[in-house]
């Protein structure tokens, strides 16, 4: 008798390699034609449901999670409709793409007795706010902000950006040159003759990968080919090597671009075959015929032993001597920054390495890596999984969950053999085992996103600009947030306090207003008076950062604090991160936005909430006539060295 073979007599291991041949209707379909293909297991694949998002909406692959099925399956759903951009801080040369007549910040509540009032605000903006003119750029995928400078991505492979690349771009000898800022986003064009990626999808000109830097941009093609940009108004140019041969229309094989670092004032790609190049920016001189694609790049430096890489197809027995050393040593390359003097890199092996950048006898090179030390950190597990970073900080995640943070001075001092009494590593409290995706620095501030959806924020806002996301512009709602400003205008510092479990940047309008009317004094101003000032004036942070701790538990737990419960069945709430960028004195974010469910709100049902009034963890307590507040979640253990 034969027998027959069924679909499902097939091993797993094969099924799993015919999922990725499936669009998500088909998927779908297939697993729900059986209780044994609707297991978890198969639904909720990570392998499948990660690649269908990065390869359908070019999101960018995010290693923490991309094992997270559920996850990357619930952001497929929501990415078709949902995306957008929100950005905050310093819009000096329109970077956050508002224009300055909308920069108003409501700071009026709409209950009786009170009218909403708008101020304008020309050059801040301290909450984060929708972009102008995105509604027909189709789906977002990506956003990364510049110096003075925020660009998108989108699902069809178009660069779009606002502001400026370069904001102080000048011609020695002749009258400067000032770039135009562009207020709407503007697609970045490719010269005469090739495709332009916002009109049509073409293979050499769709970015399915790009890199932000200070004043420079760069982008990575479906084909293999990498593009810059100097300048919004200038067309790209092709970037090719002199000493350096690239392939395109593959994606493995020697010459193999793998991915590109627009760094603070470098250039990089990895190369396979040949490890991480660093070359000086390109520029169209002012003048230039737009009709030249391309620019043959003179002085290029590869960053030693970051050629090797994992088999590829390569027999054992066809491996060097120098490829087993590397193998053992190093490991392959799996993720890498480009500092302002310092080429920083992660490998397979889990460990970290550092290159110095300079200039010797006229020529750019690379000091041979060494090994930064990520045993001293207390962790069980001192494994790197990824490197992120930008100017002259940056952070290591590491399996365990664990965050390290640092900056290029200290790293400096083990390059160059210098002596420090200084710890290289600070491991910031609120991200440890937070299950922290990313952090993005700016000049001075910098933001970390967390895999449910949220974002905090660390550092300082210069001149009170708003980088922060948390309120202000020096007024008393980015102080109740923690921010301790420097005079009028000056500097805004966040309290020590909340390095302990963060802040969190509300994209919520509901919450903006309830902080506004308890910054107001709340419900009684004339009882909240003393406590207003003992919270806010006092010379002493700690009254105000656990007050500012108080109402950060207030508004991570919004919907129960009013015994409200979010009706979105997919769990991920009206608002929910998907990647934050920061540069200079500006931040941006890529949103899910449920509009129903923001919609809804749960508007003034705080109508008559006082200021707080809590027992301070000294003993002391605040006055007044009102009952003590309780806390939300248990009070955190106060340690005023856990900020910077």
């Amino acid at each position: 008798m034969t027998s027959t073979t069924t679909f499902l007599d097939l091993p797993v291991d094969v099924l799993l390699l015919i999922f990725p041949y499936l669009d998500a209707t088909s998927f779908l379909r297939l697993t729900s034609t059986c209780r044994a293909l609707h297991n978890p297991d198969f639904l909720h694949d990570a392998t499948y449901w990660s690649r269908l998002v990065r390869t359908t909406f070019r999101v960018p692959n995010q290693p923490v999670v991309q094992n997270d099925g559920i996850r990357w399956q619930k952001l497929f759903r929501r990415l078709l409709t949902q995306s957008r951009i929100y950005t905050w801080g310093n819009n000096e040369k329109a970077c956050l793409g508002h224009t300055y007549e909308s920069h108003t910040a409501a700071t009026g509540i709409a209950l009786p007795g009170l009218r909403r009032v708008n101020v304008r605000r020309r050059m801040h903006i301290s909450w984060p706010a929708a972009m102008q003119g995105t509604d027909g750029l189709g789906v977002i995928s990506d956003v990364q902000c510049g110096g003075w400078s925020t660009t998108l991505l989108t699902s069809a492979g178009a660069l779009y950006t606002v502001g400026v690349m370069d904001g102080i771009e000048f011609n020695p000898g002749r009258p400067p040159y000032l770039q135009t800022p562009m207020v709407q986003p503007t697609p970045l064009r490719y010269p005469p003759g090739h495709v332009q990626a916002h009109e049509r999808i073409d293979p050499s000109t769709a970015i399915k990968q790009f890199s932000a830097g200070r004043a420079h941009i760069l982008g990575l093609s479906d084909s293999g080919r990498i593009w810059s940009w100097q300048n919004i108004e200038h067309s790209a140019l092709h970037v090719r090597f002199v000493h350096h041969e690239t392939q395109e229309g593959r994606s493995l094989g020697y010459g193999t671009v793998l991915k590109v670092v627009a760094g603070w004032n470098k250039s990089a790609a990895l190369i396979e075959g040949v490890g991480i190049v660093l070359w000086d920016p390109l520029k169209r001189e002012d003048g230039d015929a737009e009709a030249e694609d391309a620019a043959l790049v003179l002085e290029s430096a590869v960053v030693p032993k970051t050629s090797y890489l994992q088999s590829r197809g390569k027999r054992v027995a066809e491996r060097t001597d120098e490829d087993l050393a590397l193998a053992e040593t190093v490991g392959e390359v799996s993720s890498f920054v480009v500092l302002e003097h310092v080429a920083l890199f992660s490998t397979t092996l889990g460990k970290v390495f550092a290159s110095e950048i300079f200039w010797d006898d006229n020529q750019q090179r690379a000091s041979d890596p060494i090994e930064v030390d990520i045993s001293q950190t207390g962790e069980s597990e001192p494994f790197a999984t990824d490197v992120q970073g930008s100017f002259r900080s940056f952070a290591v995640f590491l399996r365990s969950g664990a965050v390290l943070t640092s900056n290029q001075d200290r790293l400096m001092n083990l390059l160059q053999s210098r002596s420090s009494n200084e710890s290289l590593w600070r491991q910031i409290p609120a991200l440890q085992h937070k299950d922290v995706i990313s952090v993005a620095f700016g000049d001075y501030h910098f933001h970390a996103l967390h895999s449910s959806g949220y974002i905090t924020s660390y550092g300082t806002e210069p001149g009170a600009c708003g980088a922060l996301g948390l309120g202000g512009h020096g007024d008393p709602e980015g102080r109740l947030r923690g921010i301790r400003y420097q005079g009028i205008g000056g500097d805004g510092r966040l309290v020590p306090h909340a390095y302990i479990e963060g802040r969190r940047v509300w994209f919520e309008e509901e919450k903006q207003d309830w902080i506004t009317f308890i910054t107001a004094g709340g419900v009684d101003p004339a009882e909240a008076a003393e406590r207003l000032r003992m919270a806010l004036g006092s010379p002493d942070i700690r009254c105000q950062g656990e007050v500012s701790e108080w109402i950060e538990q207030q508004g991570r737990d919004w919907e129960s604090k009013f015994n409200l419960q979010s009706a979105d069945d997919d769990g991920l709430g009206a608002y929910f991160a998907l990647s934050v960028s920061a540069a200079g004195w500006h931040s941006g974010a890529l949103m899910l936005v449920n509009e129903d469910l923001a919609a809804k709100g749960y508007k003034y049902v705080w109508a008559y909430d006082h200021f707080p009034r809590l027992r301070l963890s000294n003993g002391a307590e605040m006055p007044g006539n009102v009952p003590f507040d309780e806390w939300r979640y248990e009070r955190p253990a106060f340690d005023l060295e856990a900020g910077p």
